[in-house]
This record gives C-alpha cells, structure tokens and sequence, in this order.
C-alpha cells in the first residue's frame, strides 16, 4: 500500500486508543473478570499488554528515527527483554484499576507521539522486534492490529457473536498483505513455490502474494496468473491471520473461498491461517 494511506492510519490508531480507553474505563468489577478469547486472560490483561507493548514500540519507533542501533529497551537479549516485560506487565496489573487505565494512557500517549513523527523518508529504517528487525511503516500496523484484536478479544468474552469494529477492519487492511509475508518468514513452513491472489470483501481489495521457497511477498500487481485465488470478507482474513478463527469453519459457512491449486493453497494457508 502507498506510504500516504499506511501514515494515514496513525490518526485511526490515536482515535481507537481514546475509544477503547473510555470503553474499559466504564467497566464494573465484575466485568474486568470476564474471560476474553484468549485463554486465562481477562480485560486486565489486554490492558497491561498493550501498556508495556506500546513502551517498547516507542522505544523502537524513536531509536529508529533518530537512527540509533536497534536494541530493546530492556534487558541485553530476548529472552531477558520478554522476562522483565512480564513482569512490568504483573505491577501494572497489581495497581488499582484507575493507576492501571493511567498508566495505559500514558503509555499509549507516548506511541502514539513517535508514530506522528513518522515521515514517508522513514518508513524504510528499522526497529528492534523480537521477531527480528522491523521497517517503521509496519509498525503503524502492528499497533493497529494490537489495539483492534484485544479489543474484540475482550468483547468476545462477553459475546461469542461480537465483531470486529468497522473502522479497525479498514485500518488493518492496509497492512494485511505485508503482515502476511512477514508472518509467512517467522512461521514455520515448508518449501513450496505459488503465486496467490487474495481478494477482500469488505473492504473490497486484491493483492498477490509470491512464494519463492520459504519466503514470501506482496504486490499490488494483480495481473497474470495465479496458481489460486483465495477470497473472504476483511473480517475473516483478520481473524484468521491472527489465530483468532478456524479455517474450517470459514469455508464452510461460505466466508473463505478457495479456487485454483487447492493443494498449493493449502500449503499456504496452512501457514498463514493457523494458530497464531
């Protein structure tokens, strides 16, 4: 997508972070308790992951424009980075609830601040992610789909019937194909070669997506052939990205269409469409 419409969304990330604040604000007791989709979670939970998710992506967002050397911003590797963010994520959910919303509102501020600075020449440098090294458009998308999925994880827990909100669906598809190639590369896969149109409905976009081995990548270039063509509607292609459906159950209520080389897909799919 171009660089216009992927720093566009910034402002949809700042607009869904007041909403959801208000949101869980307004909780009782009780309700911060509920279950959300993810197992052993409640809406605390959520709360303190996306408060210490967005302190190390304003760590990497800002050392990436000032170009300093990727690092995290705590601990000397993974490992300690992962440890010593649980247990920031274990205060915050110790605190009074009203410390805690606090906290995520500060928290959120200051990402929300490094993303503004973002310009189209940086789009391109890079940032500390445990995954690996990762361009600065993609993390405008990797806090969208953070605040879009817990949100609807949380929801979830009170309504199996819940949806994704409209507007975070639009967002995220901005982002969706290049998720998918960098979700492709962490994942494991095994060795194939395919090109894959995938088609959205609701929002209504096509994009290819390239296997060459066990790499993948995307294009706006739909043109030529495909060995398949995989189509569902924003939601589903969201959702199931995300761990947060079953292929299955999508092809067989008619959300997930596959034609072509359904054995090629599959192979794909069953990288892209699987536990998270």
């Amino acid at each position: 997508m171009s660089p216009e419409e992927q720093l566009s969304r910034v402002a949809l990330v700042k607009s869904e972070t007041q909403r959801l604040s208000a949101y869980w604000r307004g909780f009782s007791d009780a309700r911060w308790e509920v279950d959300t989709f993810c197992p052993g979670w409640g809406a605390q939970h959520a709360v303190s992951h996306l408060a210490t998710g967005a302190d190390f992506y304003t760590n990497s967002i800002r050392r990436a424009l000032e170009s300093l050397p990727p690092e995290p911003p705590y601990g000397s590797n993974v490992k300690e980075f992962f440890a010593i963010r649980a247990a920031k994520g274990e205060e915050l959910m110790a605190l009074p609830r009203e410390e805690m919303m606090g906290a995520f509102d500060a928290s959120a501020a200051d990402v929300n601040g490094a993303l503004a600075e973002i310009t189209a020449g940086d789009l391109g440098k890079l940032g500390f992610h445990p995954r690996g090294l990762t361009r600065l458009d993609a993390w405008i998308g990797l806090r969208l789909v953070e605040l879009v999925a817990h949100d609807w994880d949380v929801r979830y827990g009170d309504d199996a019937e819940a949806r994704v909100s409209e507007e975070g669906v639009e967002g995220v598809m901005t982002f969706l194909p290049a998720s998918q190639s960098r979700l492709f590369g962490v994942r494991e896969n095994l060795s194939f070669d395919g090109r894959f149109l995938f088609r959205s409905r609701e929002p209504e976009r096509e994009w290819t997506i390239t296997v060459s081995g066990q790499e993948a990548k995307e294009s706006a270039d739909v043109s030529g052939s495909h060995d398949a063509v995989i189509t569902a509607d924003g939601e589903a292609h969201f959702l199931l990205l995300y761990g947060r459906a079953k292929r299955g159950a999508m092809q067989a209520t008619g959300r997930l269409e596959v034609e072509g080389n359904a054995e090629l897909a599959n192979q794909l799919l069953c990288v892209l469409y699987t536990n998270y």
